[in-house]
């Protein structure tokens, strides 16, 4: 499999006075898994519905591979998309499955083989009006694959799962692409999703905050260190004197920004008798939050 590079260039999106995204810009590249990620109402589906030619961008472009979504021959074949669906609830897994297929040149064993894929071959008779929602996130799913894709752009693919089906999900797409599949999913909580995703796009208020991967992303957790001294007077002292820093009890002083070496020196310069010097930083999720809350 080899999938196509998925390409957002300055794509701004306006409702009449409303601006849902403006000049955003990134890429996901095949062989990845690429997360979109921001808060509920940041851009994100408005920027994957605009990939998917569903809506029609007020600037810029979304191309996959070198075309964008309405100049592609097959699009099914190339990507497969799992947006917020809508199932008859009255038709089985299956027979949702055969309606569409004929809309993305499938036949009736590939309706069989995307149920399989998904985990739903036992729950190909069901009728979708009895189904979960983690059920209904798999059978939506099992939709996209149908034609093929070398591509899955799949919005908040974790709703709705328990722990079992979100392990499933996220083997699943590593698994797609390991095999060269390109992969560009939307979640409003990175918890979810980091142990997932290759790389990461912040989005907050319509704008990009932040691209890189996710490797990238963790070296810009904040550094803090803990200082531990008897030396209540002192210690008070040393706060007073360095911005950034916070007693946290008389005896304890968190200093941000700083690693056990800096907030050491300046422990010994200032005559402090240290009994505990220890390092810590922000979570990942804790980064992410102040990627966004900086964009309010």
């Amino acid at each position: 499999m080899e999938g196509p590079r998925i390409a957002i260039a300055g794509l701004t999106k306006r409702f009449g006075t409303v601006t849902a995204v403006e000049d955003v810009s990134f890429a996901a590249e095949p062989g990845r898994v690429t997360g979109f990620l921001g808060p509920n109402g940041a851009g994100k589906s408005t920027t994957l519905r605009a990939l998917l030619g569903l809506v029609a961008p007020t600037a810029g472009s979304a191309r996959i591979g070198d075309h964008a979504y309405a100049e592609l021959e097959r699009p099914a074949a190339v990507v497969g998309a799992l947006l917020e669906g809508a199932f008859h609830p009255g038709r089985t897994a299956r027979a949702h499955l055969r309606t569409v297929a004929p809309l993305v040149d499938a036949d009736d064993a590939r309706c069989d083989d995307a149920l399989a894929m998904v985990g739903m071959s036992d729950a190909a008779n069901r009728r979708v009006g009895g189904f979960s929602m983690g059920m209904r996130q798999r059978l939506g799913l099992a939709t996209a694959l149908l034609g093929e894709p070398t591509a899955l752009v799949l919005d908040e693919p974790a709703n709705g799962l328990d722990p079992a089906g979100i392990t499933w999900m996220r083997g699943f797409v590593r698994d797609f692409a390991a095999r060269g599949g390109t992969v560009l999913l939307s979640s409003h909580l990175l918890g979810e999703v980091e142990q997932t995703v290759d790389d990461v796009v912040v989005i907050a208020q319509g704008r990009i905050r932040h691209a890189s991967s996710l490797a990238e992303l963790r070296r810009l957790a904040h550094p803090a260190t803990t200082l531990v001294s008897p030396d209540a007077d002192r210690l008070a002292r040393l706060a007073d004197d360095w911005p950034g820093s916070r007693l946290t009890s008389p005896h304890e002083l968190v200093v941000a920004h700083a690693d056990a070496a800096e907030v050491g020196a300046r422990a010994f310069a200032a005559g402090l008798e240290v009994h505990g010097l220890a390092e810590s930083g922000e979570t990942l999720e804790q980064v992410f939050l102040r990627l966004t809350e900086e964009a309010a």
